[in-house]
């Protein structure tokens, strides 16, 4: 018998790529099920404090540290001593990452870029006039 698909990773790690503002920043975080996701968010994608609260009890780990370079814990009360940028960054990498790939998500260096396909374009030619219209 053949076992099943236990589907993705149970955590998603954060990293931002060099040239973001919080490049350096790491975070570990858990997904959630599409109706979690659901229950938090809502439908229509408005629920932006549930979001943050479900990202604070969500939160597993991350590399931040204080002035004196003391660890700030990975909990609800370590994240009031994070500046809100970088919260709210962590936040919506943790929320796009979710839901398909994130910006802090750096493109492989295979990837070409948008440059233009390999591929030959198709021919095209004008339509008729009576086409056209």
């Amino acid at each position: 018998m053949t076992m099943g698909y236990k589907g993705t990773p149970r955590a998603v790690r954060i990293a931002f790529a060099e040239g973001h503002e919080h490049y350096g920043a790491e975070a570990r975080v858990r997904r959630m099920s599409y109706g979690e996701w659901e229950a938090v968010v809502g439908v229509d994608g408005a629920g932006e404090t549930s979001a943050m609260a479900e990202f604070a009890k969500r939160l597993v780990s991350w590399n931040l540290t204080d002035d004196d370079e003391q660890p700030i814990p990975a909990t609800p009360e370590g994240m009031r001593q994070v500046d809100t940028s970088l919260i709210t960054a962590l936040k919506d990498a943790w929320v796009q990452a979710l839901t398909g790939v994130h910006d802090a998500d750096p493109l492989p260096q295979s990837s070409p870029s948008g440059e233009p396909s390999p591929v030959e374009s198709i021919p095209t030619e004008a339509l008729s006039p009576s086409l056209a219209s």
